[in-house]
């Protein structure tokens, strides 16, 4: 349906921008080190605070949009985005860095309530699952790729001073592209039909996707539905948390601590790491989502990351395991192998928790039209603030324990997940959205 790959493109350059602006972070670190000073706190706070914006924008558009509607928030996510990259290019000191961040972040948080949703409610239920991959899974690893491009780019032109301003700068073109077009987006079918229907809406659609929509408005009251999506919006929150606790760090510090333990420059690694292992897993997930299912696809993933990060977490502690002598940092075949691990938890990752954990599908589709913004919320909230803080001690942490061991830990959490996803998630393959809701407090999951 044209309506629903006009919702992907519009809502997937939002999520292009937001992998965009966390990789130029990570890949740019270093060098705005030599002009404004950072040590481990300020650095970890720096990083995480474009997801303390994110908590706070999360909270406000996602309640907004179930009452106001979808549309009337859209656009000003991409127009805080584009401020916030501007302002961080143009920025002289630490405290105006880290408030370009927080701007950045609020952007991406309304973002992060407000597309998934609107992917959701557009899509038919034969197809959603693919076109949420799509939007969230491929684009975000295109953003981050086109942000390593812009880097090596730039380092060849330009001088050091220069080129972290340019790269974190150029994250505000992918949001301003598609400002207009995000606020001419019609409502999104699933709001007018079930919550507010609206006449000049109705027949916009009409006129320009040749669609004639049935009413049937949900008469519950706001909390009777918030109450019953919420065990599943717990659920939904509680596996996103985990899963951007070890995500978001790789994504962010895998540039740098990663990269450099296993031998490769940041640039290398995320080109390595995104069209070897990522998009290979992201396109094995879009043909099968909609055949075998969310669930399945997410226990399996998060069972090979599990096995994976164990393997190289042992690596790390002890080489000797692997049969290579002590060494503080790998090298050699004790990198490539580490390298190899590393790889095959990136491909297992992307066949599931990543594509769909990670594309904020989980809540979307675990809750009713009539509350999915603020339940989309929730979760943004939780995860953002949450993930803010583990971050922001990473560097701290690494230091104290090892990477090995915080590794180790993550290896930990992705099985835990698993056991999650097993025994609490219902599967949403094919179903209508609100139906998802009813038949599983109705007879189960």
């Amino acid at each position: 349906m044209r309506l629903s790959w006009t919702s992907v493109l519009v809502s997937g350059m939002g999520v292009f921008t937001d992998g965009y602006n966390l990789y130029s972070l990570s890949l740019t670190i270093y060098l705005i080190s030599n002009y404004i000073s950072l040590n481990s706190v300020t650095e970890g706070i720096l990083v995480a605070g474009s997801y303390f914006g994110a908590g706070i924008a999360a909270l406000l558009f996602g309640i907004l949009s179930d009452f106001k509607g979808r549309k009337r928030m859209y656009g000003i996510d991409v127009t805080l985005m584009s401020i916030g990259a501007i302002a961080q290019a143009i920025s002289q000191n630490y405290v105006e860095l880290f408030v370009s961040r927080l701007l950045l972040g609020m952007g991406i948080g309304a973002d992060y309530v407000l597309s998934p949703i609107i992917v959701a409610e557009n899509a038919e239920a034969k197809n959603r699952g693919k076109l949420m991959v799509i939007t969230f899974a491929v684009l975000w690893g295109l953003g981050a790729v086109f942000a390593a491009f812009v880097d090596q780019i730039s380092s060849i032109f330009l001088p050091s001073s220069l080129v972290w301003r340019v790269v974190l700068g150029v994250g505000a073109i992918p949001a301003i592209s598609v400002i207009m077009a995000r606020r001419k987006l019609t409502e999104t079918l699933q709001f007018l039909t079930k919550v507010k229907p609206d006449e000049n809406e109705l027949q916009k659609i009409k006129t320009n996707y040749g669609l004639l929509l049935g009413i049937n408005v949900d008469k519950e009251k706001f909390i009777n539905r918030l109450k019953a999506s919420l065990p599943f919006i717990i659920v939904a929150s509680v596996l996103w948390l985990l899963y951007d606790i070890y995500s978001s760090t790789f994504a962010i510090y895998g540039p740098i601590v990663i990269a450099s333990n296993l031998g490769l420059t940041p640039i290398t690694f995320t080109y390595v790491a995104q069209f070897f292992a990522g998009i290979p897993g992201q396109l094995l997930c879009i043909y099968l989502i909609d055949k075998v299912g969310r669930k399945i696809l997410i226990t399996i993933g998060y069972a090979g990351v599990a096995l994976w990060l164990v393997m190289y977490s042992l690596l790390l502690l002890d080489p000797y395991l692997f049969g290579f002598k002590p060494m503080k940092e790998l090298v050699g075949e004790a990198a490539l192998l580490g390298f190899s691990f590393y790889m095959l938890n990136y491909f297992f990752s992307a066949i599931g928790p990543a594509s769909i954990i990670g594309s904020a599908m989980v809540t979307p589709e675990l809750t009713y039209t009539k509350v999915r913004g603020t339940g989309q919320a929730i979760s943004v909230a939780v995860d953002r603030f949450a993930s803010a803080t583990v971050i922001s001690l990473f560097p701290s942490l690494v230091n104290i324990v090892g990477l090995g061991a915080m590794v180790g830990v993550y290896a930990g959490i992705a099985f835990l997940s698993s056991l999650i996803t097993m025994l609490f998630v219902p599967e949403t393959k094919g179903k209508e959205l609100d139906e998802v809701v009813k038949s599983s407090l109705k007879y189960g999951k």
